[in-house]
């Protein structure tokens, strides 16, 4: 299950909510409101939380990441999804790339 929370909605992602999470984000940024989008990863051997923009951090997990945490920790650095302003596009193309690892 990937869940993808924005400020105090969420949904669980699939690629349909790709117009839900472009429109909720752009409207939160037009609107001044800080955004904090987090990505709820569980599936198989895999617990994650990724967040993006302006969320409190609580900080790690406490654990070391596994293989598969760690490959979606690299592909979300690569893409680059935490960098400021957040980029919705960017979110979506990491999205529905995980979803078919």
């Amino acid at each position: 299950m990937i869940k993808v929370i924005i400020n105090e909605q969420d949904r669980i992602w699939d690629s349909s909510q790709a117009g839900w999470l472009n429109g909720t984000i752009k409207e939160l940024q037009k609107a001044g409101e800080p955004v904090c989008v987090r990505v709820l990863i569980e599936y198989g051997d895999i617990n994650l939380c990724l967040s993006a923009g302006t969320c409190n951090n609580s900080g790690g997990g406490g654990r070391p990441l596994n293989t598969h945490e760690n490959k979606i920790v690299e592909h979300w650095n690569r893409l680059d999804v935490e960098a400021p302003p957040l980029n919705s596009g960017k979110l979506v193309a990491f999205l529905n790339q995980i979803k078919t690892q």
